[in-house]
């Protein structure tokens, strides 16, 4: 045998297996449907009826295709038992209803067309056998075949539903009872069937009855019970005792459901026989109480799988239902996420840990192959001269400023006799370079952005977690957590839940406390509860005492924004008609934080100013997309990076600002120190980053800060200071210039205004500058003012 039959022969087996057990299924249910067939085919009502097979054989046609054979046959079997002319007459009354059914010009309802089938049919039929016309009972049987072959269709059509849909369509008490009519109509058709002493219709009822009592108790016993007993008597004309016989049976038989199995069987025996000797007039024979005590040993032998299938069947759980059905999905979407997971972390193994870790920061000045081949090449680099020539025209050349990369060719010139041929081989070595720092840092991106990705799977597949193991709503969550804490709440209505614009509404009962003790209650341990659960502090917007419908107190809770931001701006460009080449712009993402951005293009031009916004729409985009800022930076450099005929960069200086708790984050590119004035106090967050899209590689570091009440923070642009003078004087005047405005509590929008006018007094602007300013404040909420009458 080879290897691949080897592999094969496992799929095969399992293929015989599956046909097998397919097989199988298909014949029990062949045989489940000849039963019916035949035993519908031979119930008998008013002693002179047979409605029933046709009904059944409507349905089998449209629904079970492959089941139309065990109904034909089962339903002419059970015809001929009453003679051949009975089963003349039933396929007589199939063909008229097949015309009937296949009539193209129009298509009538398949009860209609079966109570014409049956008065097109037994008409004539009754009508030559009585020589005439029939008598009046006669006709009266036919039209009470008529309608109970009609409504039979109609019960059929509610029970024997899609095959599909058979045991996942809601068991409703319309389709139990249409069942409960289907199985009468068996019963009658079982009477004639007495196998020794045991009558197959007595054995088969009290084993129902049995079965419904364990299943559902007293009400569906009972039910059961009278529903059966009713239809055999109709169908017998016989109105007797058996009817509260069966009824009583059934409140018996429920009552003994704590009783167990044993209690269930006994109680189906008892009121047989009292009523043995209280009605001497009932059919209690031998074959009655021997069927009745088989059934009840039957009972006894049943596996209790089937009860607990047919009681989770017709009494579902509806949360645990939902909750297996919601618990399948979970697993079933965590094995794909999980799967797709461990692709990201691969690739970003691959990109990232293995392909970028050998990069060279900072490649040393080493000879260049012209300079090799030259017969002046150990005077040139006998020292570090043409070393920092070379250097020098790096840098000047990365600068991109056309007056620096022309003193640097310059000085090439006058060191070089092969000053060309040097300069075409630096330009190509710098092109290699950019290009293998644009590589390495688009692969150091897409790496960023997998772990990106990868941490959002991780927190998608812990809330589906969560979602499964607790099946409940927030609002039961919170009322749990109240009961916990006793605290006397009724109703919890979460009318929004977006991160810091959350609003709770609790209905709270106080007894005899005061509406002060309520509102300690209400700020002592509700909102530490809410801050527990969305680890977002809330505050007490709103509270009033109701009457109606019986007193009460309502609280509205509203997310608790604790500062408040006031911000400016003064910008200044050092060429009017060209405009600014510096950009900013201030956002909230939700009520609780707000994004600060801060851009300066190289140059004082329209292109730098082309290229500072479209870093910061960029920039707000990223965020708009939930990206972490600092892949967002990364993204951004390398798509800034990509440019080749021209050489344009910008710096970027990005915070956060979390109103709720009082935190600055900082993400820097080649940007100027943020200044947080705290009183007298200066602290600084400086950036050792390159602009973004300057150099081959790129790097960002985020810093935080706790911030506190009237802090001001200043984010400025490097054209506030100027080169040509010294840099710590120029810093020192300027915060001084600040403490002493803020000293005087002076607004934002006049202390930046009034603080650029006395700088500009002393040192004079040389670039594009832009300064912005922000002051944080609390928010001091109504309720907590106090005033003196």
């Amino acid at each position: 045998m080879t290897r691949v039959e080897m592999l094969e022969t496992p799929s095969m087996w399992q293929g015989m297996k599956e046909h097998a057990k397919n097989k199988k299924i298909t014949y029990s249910l062949q045989v489940t449907f000849f039963i019916i067939a035949y035993f519908l085919a031979q119930a008998v009502f008013f002693d002179a009826t047979l409605p029933f097979l046709l009904p059944f054989w409507a349905i089998v046609r449209l629904r079970y295709d492959n089941m139309r054979t065990a109904v034909i046959v089962g339903g002419l079997l059970g015809s001929l038992s009453f003679g051949l002319g009975q089963a003349v007459i039933l396929c007589l009354q199939l063909i008229v209803f097949e015309l009937l059914c296949r009539f193209k010009y129009y298509k009538m309802p398949a009860s209609v067309a079966i109570g014409l089938s049956i008065l097109i049919i037994q008409m004539p039929w009754q009508s030559v056998s009585y020589g005439g016309v029939p008598p009046f009972l006669v006709l009266l049987y036919v039209g009470y075949e008529v309608i109970l072959a009609v409504l039979m269709t109609l019960f059929i059509q509610l029970f024997f539903v899609r095959p599909h849909q058979f045991w996942q369509a809601e068991w409703s008490y319309e389709r139990i009872g249409a069942g409960f009519v289907i199985a009468a109509a068996m019963l009658g058709g079982m009477q004639s069937v007495v196998i020794y002493s045991l009558s197959l219709t007595i054995f088969t009822l009290h084993l129902i009855i049995c079965i419904a009592a364990r299943v559902a108790g007293v009400p569906i016993a009972t039910m059961t019970a009278t529903i059966l007993g009713a239809l055999l008597g109709v169908a017998s004309l016989s109105f007797t005792g058996m009817l509260a016989l069966y009824a009583v049976t059934g409140v018996v038989v429920g009552s003994c459901k704590r009783l167990g199995r044993l209690g269930v069987a006994l109680g189906s025996i008892v009121p047989s026989a009292l009523f043995f000797f209280y009605d001497a007039t009932l059919p209690l024979d031998i074959v009655y109480f021997f069927s009745i005590v088989m059934a009840a040993i039957l009972f006894l032998l049943l596996p209790q799988s089937l009860f607990t299938t047919l009681h989770d069947l017709f009494y579902p759980e509806r949360d645990e239902v939902l909750l297996k059905r919601q618990t399948w999905m979970t697993e079933h979407a965590t094995e794909n996420l999980m799967q797709f997971q461990h692709f990201v972390d691969f690739m970003k193994e691959l990109v990232f840990d293995r392909f970028t870790a050998d990069y060279v920061q900072k490649k040393k000045v080493e000879p260049l192959a012209t300079c090799m081949s030259c017969f002046r090449y150990e005077r040139c680099w006998a020292d570090a001269e043409m070393a920092q020539t070379v250097e020098g025209w790096c840098v000047a050349k990365a600068a991109a400023k056309p007056a620096e990369v022309l003193r640097a060719e310059e000085q090439v010139r006058q060191k070089c006799v092969k000053s060309t041929k040097l300069l075409e081989e630096l330009e190509t070595q710098l092109y290699q370079e950019q290009m293998n720092g644009q590589f390495y840092h688009g692969k150091k991106m897409i790496a960023l952005q997998l772990r990106d990705l990868s941490r959002h799977l991780q927190r998608l597949m812990q809330e589906i977690k969560e979602e499964a193991l607790s099946f409940q709503s927030i609002e039961e969550e919170l009322m749990n957590a109240f009961k916990q804490a006793y605290i006397p709440c009724f109703q919890i209505d979460v009318l929004q839940s977006k991160p810091g614009e959350r609003i709770v509404v609790c209905s709270l009962t106080p007894k005899k406390s005061s509406q002060y003790d309520m509102l300690q209650l209400c700020e002592r341990l509700i909102v530490p509860i809410f801050y527990d659960v969305w680890q977002e502090p809330l505050f007490v917007e709103h509270y009033e005492i109701r009457q109606e419908p019986f007193r009460h107190m309502q609280v509205r809770f509203r997310s608790a924004v604790r500062y408040e931001l006031a911000h400016d701006s003064y910008s200044q460009a050092k060429e009017l008609v060209n405009g600014s080449g510096d950009a900013h712009a201030i956002f909230p993402i939700h009520a609780g934080l707000t994004a600060v951005m801060l851009s300066d293009g190289m140059g004082q031009n329209k292109e730098a100013q082309r290229e500072s916004r479209k870093l910061i729409r960029m920039m707000r985009e990223c965020l708009l997309y939930n990206m972490n800022p600092e892949t967002a930076m990364h993204t951004l450099h390398y798509v800034m990076s990509l440019k080749r005929e021209i050489d344009m960069y910008a710096t970027i200086d990005f915070a956060l600002i979390d109103l709720q708790n009082g935190t600055l984050w900082s993400w820097k590119a080649g940007s100027m120190s943020t200044y947080i004035v705290r009183g007298q106090t200066v602290m600084k967050i400086d950036g050792t980053s390159a602009p973004v899209g300057f150099m081959p590689q790129f790097s960002v570091e985020t810093q935080k800060m706790k911030l506190r009440a009237d802090d001001v923070i200043f984010m400025v642009s490097d054209g506030l200071f100027s080169s040509e003078l010294n840099w710590d004087e120029q810093e020192s005047y300027f915060l001084e210039l600040i403490k002493q405005r803020i000293a005087e509590k002076m607004p934002i929008d006049v202390l930046l205004y009034d603080v650029m006018a006395h700088y500009k007094g002393r040192y004079e602007i040389e670039d594009d500058c832009t300064l912005i300013g922000l002051t944080l404040q609390h928010i001091i909420p109504q309720w907590a003012t106090v005033k003196a009458n």
